[in-house]
């Protein structure tokens, strides 16, 4: 499946938005959610050992890399948002999602590998929700930031030092 961390530039469809770095970031996690969907379709047709593999390789993606991201966002972009909005509690929604993608990665490392019908509830479920999850934050969260430059310079330098999952 390859889940490869790597520094993220921006396009040219992104040249001059403010968020420009943080939309190339999705584009490339979203690279790796899809093969999440597909991965749903896959269990049902492999070995044991090779669903194992499949599965822990998910995971380690989940947990090694999106898990990150999503609490950078919480420290940084939704800390940011909030101020823009005026009220901190305007990304809980968001962070609510951040919690239930949590759960969702909790039981499908403790789901029965043998349990397909449950393992592709998992999967189909887990693209699903990040899936809807980055069009809300690149459709409602992201233009506030590119309609203030000054706040967006100050969350994208966060990009830039690291403090989040591919970095």
């Amino acid at each position: 499946m390859g889940y490869a961390r790597g520094t993220v530039s921006a396009s040219a469809e992104n040249a001059g938005i403010p968020t420009a770095e943080f939309r190339e970031e999705h584009r490339h996690l979203m690279a790796h959610v899809d093969r999440i969907r597909l991965a749903g379709g896959e269990v049902r047709d492999l070995p044991p050992g090779e669903r194992a593999a499949l599965v822990t390789e998910v995971l380690d993606f989940l947990r090694g890399t999106l898990l990150p991201h999503a609490e950078w966002e919480e420290q940084v972009l939704y800390t940011a948002v909030g101020e823009l909005l005026g009220d901190a509690r305007a990304t809980a929604a968001m962070t609510r999602d951040h919690v239930a993608i949590g759960r969702m990665i909790e039981a499908l490392g403790e789901t029965d590998l043998a349990d397909i019908a449950r393992l592709q509830e998992l999967l189909y479920g887990l693209h699903a929700l990040i899936a809807v999850h980055f069009e809300k934050e690149e459709e409602i969260y992201l233009p506030l930031l590119d309609a203030r430059p000054d706040v967006a310079e100050r969350v994208m330098r966060q990009i830039g030092s690291g403090h989040h999952g591919l970095s």
